[in-house]
């Protein structure tokens, strides 16, 4: 019998240090080859909009969905012996969780060993579970972060000091953000093609996260940003061909070749190393995939499963 996981159940049981564990296997999947994700599917009719997205891991035995119409976001997974609905999980928190786990797995793989100073553009929800994988994977001790309002970032600031037992500045402009750190983050809400990052504030060695604008509307780097990266991996190519404005502007214009943007998956599985150099500057585009979404959904279950929790649903 299928259970229906709420958001505290999945708040319970998906530590980030989990969550990168288990997006990190989801994307060894990927590069094997084992593990199947399609590009997110967005119905829109008058104001009615519907979005789906669909993955399986069949080393781990299972696959499922995400919709997001109206109300929460509801994740279904599919498992088992014979194959059969495991679970329905409201996917508010999986979401944030799982899209800051995916950048904790590129920093793991793209930025310095050494690196220790994190620079934010993007004060929001989504910020907070950025920050939080980064500094799991790296021996963060300086932080900077900046939004356009004053009020939220210092509050911002003062809610992750606590959380992390570090000093998180907040600052005056995205420039100072950035500028003089190894791991630059940009998780913003944009609603336009005006890039908040740009690539003369870069220096060698930097690693970048830019996990805020899924949209061909929305950007968040500016050409010369994009041209100075040495590698650059997106948790999806194929998503981020049609909804990465990022990458798609500067190869429309023929500043980039998409041969050369690799998947995730191959850096994780070793197929390409996500840093040549430490002067390299490294970029992960993250569109979030549901391939992120079945991995911690099948964690979430699991582990709910073995505490007995849930509520049990009638099919």
């Amino acid at each position: 019998m299928a259970i229906f996981l709420r958001e505290d159940d999945v708040i319970r049981l998906l530590p980030m240090s989990k969550a990168i564990e288990v997006v990190e296997q989801g994307f060894r999947e990927q590069g094997n080859g084992t593990g199947v994700n399609l590009p997110r599917e967005r119905a829109q009719a008058g104001i009615m909009g519907v979005t789906m997205m669909v993955a399986a891991l069949g080393e781990r035995g299972v696959g499922g969905f995400k919709a997001m119409g109206a109300g929460k976001p509801l994740v279904l997974l599919y498992g088992g012996e014979p194959r059969q609905l495991l679970a329905v999980i409201e996917a508010g928190s999986l979401g944030q969780i799982r899209t800051g786990a995916a950048s904790g797995v590129a920093t793991r793989y793209m930025a310095r060993e050494d690196a220790s100073s994190v620079g934010m553009i993007g004060t929001g929800n989504q910020a907070i579970t950025q920050l939080t994988a980064v500094c799991t994977v790296r021996p963060i001790r300086t932080i900077k972060a900046y939004s356009r309002t004053p009020e939220r970032r210092k509050e911002f600031c003062r809610t992750m000091s606590d959380s992390l037992g570090i000093d998180v500045l907040p600052v005056a402009s995205p420039q100072e953000a950035i500028q003089g750190t190894a791991i630059a983050i940009a998780i913003t809400n944009v609603r336009t093609l005006e890039p908040v990052l740009f690539g003369d504030w870069l220096e060698p060695g930097m690693h970048i996260n830019a996990a805020g604008a899924n949209s061909l509307a929305r950007r968040e780097l500016d050409d010369t940003a994009v041209t100075r990266c040495s590698i650059i991996a997106a948790d999806a190519v194929d998503q981020a061909r049609i909804e990465c404005a990022d990458l798609v502007m500067p190869a429309d214009s023929g500043l980039l070749d998409w041969d050369t943007v690799l998947d995730l998956g191959q850096v994780v599985t070793g197929q390409v190393s996500g840093r040549a150099a430490d002067s390299d500057i490294t970029l992960f585009e993250s569109q979030g995939i549901a391939l992120e979404d079945i991995a911690v959904a099948a964690h979430i279950f699991e582990r709910a499963k073995a505490e007995g929790t849930g509520e049990a649903l009638p099919f």
